[in-house]
């Protein structure tokens, strides 16, 4: 695909505005807070509408013991034609 038959998207969650850190996770998974606020970058063709590639930062993944700094990570997929790849792939 050329450039310009792709298009683009962006969205993030609201939950890092509160900066809520006390909230306790649910079978593993954080309801709210900053444990749970995303930021999703992402591409689809312009044609189809079907996406093609994105990218998933939680910059909150988890909060180093030593330093207190947060630590972040990613996942990303890109699915075109016969391509399917994603970085939690064996």
């Amino acid at each position: 695909l050329s450039p310009g038959e792709l298009g683009a998207l962006a969205d993030s969650t609201n939950e890092y505005i509160g900066g809520r850190e006390d909230v306790t996770p649910i079978d593993g998974i954080a309801p709210a807070g900053l444990c749970s606020a995303l930021v999703l970058i992402g591409a689809y063709d312009r044609r189809t509408g079907c996406p093609v590639l994105g990218v998933i930062n939680e910059p909150f993944f988890r909060r180093d013991p030593l330093t207190h700094r947060w630590q972040g990570r990613y996942h990303w997929g890109v699915a075109y034609g016969d391509t399917r790849l994603c970085s939690l792939s064996p």
